[in-house]
């Protein structure tokens, strides 16, 4: 089915692969809830809808496209969602409406020939901007959260409580898990995560009342989040700014994770590189059903490339990652009482690493470095995602227009242009 030997593997050495990649990313039972949570979403549900949508859309990977991907709600698909859902005036409902909307859209992008022409054509500095940004807003998320950064409600910012409490052990664990980084420990935010959270104990941050009677338990029920949608909202301007918003963070984040897995494979990237396509539909797929379940948008990990990396190179790495977190649902209680600040250093750690598409971005030209830096600006200063792709985007195309280069903007960047302008204007 797989056709592992023809990929030059051994089943043993994918499922191998797969455990790496699973090790490596199994945080996000953890963080994902957690995030979603703070849109007024109910935590324990999360995890199931979080668990599911990973298993479903990794599968769909394995089978579809045959890649050695795995596919879970991305980290800065879900701040953007809880943004949505508590500062642009939508509740977790439509914003979950949004993601399915926009998942649809994917679907349809992915099985059309436009897929190929706007992955070409997108201006490369504004998804280098859009990943700093979205890192730099994960960052400010996970900070806020364990109480280190305290916004007062004149929206003053002051240094929070780090001597004791959350915030003590969210520094811990920043310290721990960036040593774990230093010294290039394998599986370092997964490590930084549990160690913070038994550091925690003592510290009588952690609650580890949920574990009476038991680790194992039946996975908590998903009737509060799956299927939560309100079409009331289709009618709003501004939600289909949103969507579009989403739409194009689904599409970018897909791609450079796919373009990046496949740098991992060296050498055999090219013989990958003809799935693309099929990529695209599972990723497009696993956010329409994560969004009936009830979490964020999918999308492809990086972390795959830790399963890449020690071999893996088919689809069944992908199905012994879904196995492993299917395995997973039926310790909820253990992932429930991980605390918001044992979490802290792997949002902020994953910022640093979103951060680094900057480097890929040429400061020597004006015209696309500065409409990349508002972009990043606004969105790590306001947490307005949307406003600020969209202000940057428009910003280029007169950056370019002034500057005598017309012929560098394409026709997909006036038609996303034309789109992001009138999302403005409507929404006011």
């Amino acid at each position: 089915m797989f056709k592992v030997a023809q990929h030059k593997s051994t089943p043993s050495l994918e499922m191998a692969a797969g455990a790496t990649t699973f090790l490596s990313m199994v945080y996000v039972l953890a963080v994902n809830p957690l995030i979603l949570s703070f849109a007024g979403m109910p935590h324990d549900a999360l995890f199931t809808a979080t668990a599911l949508a990973t298993i479903f859309a990794t599968l769909v990977m394995a089978f579809v496209a045959n890649l050695p991907f795995a596919v879970a709600p991305g980290m800065g698909l879900n701040t953007f969602f809880v943004v949505v859902a508590t500062q642009m005036g939508f509740s977790w409902q439509q914003a979950l409406t949004g993601v399915l909307v926009s998942g649809a859209l994917f679907v349809i992008l992915s099985l059309s020939p436009l897929r190929e022409k706007v992955l070409r054509e997108v201006p490369t500095c504004i998804q280098h901007a859009v990943a700093a940004g979205i890192g730099l807003m994960i960052a400010h998320i996970g900070l806020k959260n364990a109480g280190i950064i305290i916004v007062d409600q004149a929206g003053m910012y002051s240094l929070g409580a780090i001597t004791s409490g959350p915030g003590l052990l969210a520094v811990i664990g920043i310290f721990l898990s960036g040593a774990l980084m230093a010294v290039r420990v394998r599986f370092a935010l997964l490590l930084g995560i549990v160690a913070t959270t038994i550091i925690g104990i003592p510290l009588g941050v952690t609650d580890t009342a949920s574990l009476s009677g038991g680790v194992v338990a039946l996975p908590p029920s998903l009737s509060s989040v799956a299927f939560q949608f309100d079409f009331s909202v289709l009618a709003s301007g501004a939600f289909w700014g949103v969507v579009l918003t989403l739409l194009f963070m689904e599409v970018f984040d897909g791609l450079a994770g796919f373009l990046g897995l496949f740098t991992v494979m060296g050498k055999d990237a090219d013989l990958y590189r003809h799935k693309l396509g099929r990529a695209f539909i599972a990723d497009s797929m696993g956010v329409v059903v994560g969004a009936a379940l009830g979490t964020s948008p999918n999308t492809t990990y990086a972390e795959s490339g830790s399963g890449i990396a020690q071999g893996g190179r088919t689809g069944l790495t992908a199905l012994s990652v879904a196995v492993l977190f299917a395995l997973c649902l039926f310790l909820s209680k253990f992932f429930l009482m991980i605390p918001a600040a044992a979490v802290t250093a792997a949002l902020v750690i994953v910022g640093l690493l979103m951060m680094k598409s900057l480097v890929k971005l040429d400061f020597d030209d004006v015209t696309e470095s500065f409409p990349a830096f508002v972009i990043v600006v606004i969105i790590a200063f306001t947490m307005r995602l949307s406003d600020g792709l969209a202000v940057g985007w428009i910003l280029l195309i007169v950056m370019k227009l002034i500057s005598g280069r017309r012929r560098e903007l394409t026709t997909t960047v006036w038609v996303v242009g034309a789109l992001f302008l009138a999302k403005e204007i409507l929404a006011g």
